[in-house]
């Protein structure tokens, strides 16, 4: 006999989802296992270190490809949060982490059957414009440097997979995440930093919002992603009409460094 558990959401009644994180041991990916472990989901970590708090952690690198399919089989949707996270050397730096390791996953993700596939991007991809207006999804990329150039392939590479496999895929352009007390007074001390703050509470809501929800086979979303602002400069939109989302953070609460 087949047990189907359920969780209630605003949105109404969802089967409980088994979901694999990558770089659940980052400090935003305890966030996110955290409020995913308290709905009700069964979460698994996907890192180079242990993941405190996850029953099921893994320790394994995104360049070994058998790996990846391993962890990625029989989970229902994958957040693909590990990545270098800064701009760096492309060749020596970027380029393995963020490519070829994102090609493993989500070639893992169509492999094994995954319904949802969530992907880290960047406020990084819009940069190039100016941020005194608010820019929207349909103003498009305009990149300032090869990392985010790498989170534009995600972008892409999440739309392939979406039109050429059924799969549903989230393309999520992360508001600023400061990882450290050094990144948090960085983002504090530059002019529109928090205005594209994103929290780590914030964030951990917002990916247990596109878990919550059911997506159809094949739909692909790029939304923006970050907390309340004085003056917003992220459309907030897409991440409402899509799942639900409204931020409850405004810079600097739902961060543990200043």
């Amino acid at each position: 006999m087949t047990h189907c558990n359920f969780i209630c959401t605003d949105r109404g009644l969802i089967g409980m989802s088994k979901v694999l994180i990558t770089g659940a041991s980052g400090g935003v990916g305890k966030a996110i296992s955290r409020e995913l472990i308290r709905g009700g989901h069964e979460v698994y970590g996907f890192d180079r270190l242990e993941t405190p708090g996850i029953d099921h952690s893994t320790i394994g690198d995104l360049l070994d490809r058998d790996a990846v399919l391993e962890a990625v089989a029989g989970k229902d949707i994958v957040i693909h949060l590990a990545a270098e996270p800064d701009e760096a050397d492309f060749i020596e730096k970027l380029i393995e982490p963020n490519v070829r390791g994102l090609f493993h996953v989500c070639d893992a993700a169509q492999r094994q059957g995954v319904s949802t596939l969530i992907l880290a991007s960047t406020v990084q991809v819009i940069l190039g414009h100016s941020l005194d207006e608010l820019v929207k999804i349909e103003d498009g990329p305009k990149v300032t440097n090869h990392y985010a150039l790498t989170k534009l392939w995600a972008e892409d590479m999440g739309e392939m997979y979406s039109r050429m496999y059924d799969l549903a895929v989230i393309a999520v352009r992360l508001g600023w995440l400061p990882r450290s007390k050094e990144h948090a007074e960085e983002l504090g001390a530059t002019p529109w930093g928090p205005d594209v703050y994103f929290s780590h509470d914030d964030a951990a809501r917002f990916f247990r919002a596109c878990v919550d929800v059911a997506l159809e086979p094949g739909r692909f979303e790029i939304v923006f992603a970050s907390s309340r602002a004085k003056k917003p400069r992220l459309d907030p939109e897409p991440a409402k009409r899509l799942v639900g989302f409204e931020p409850q953070d405004i810079w600097p609460e739902g961060q543990p460094f200043i």
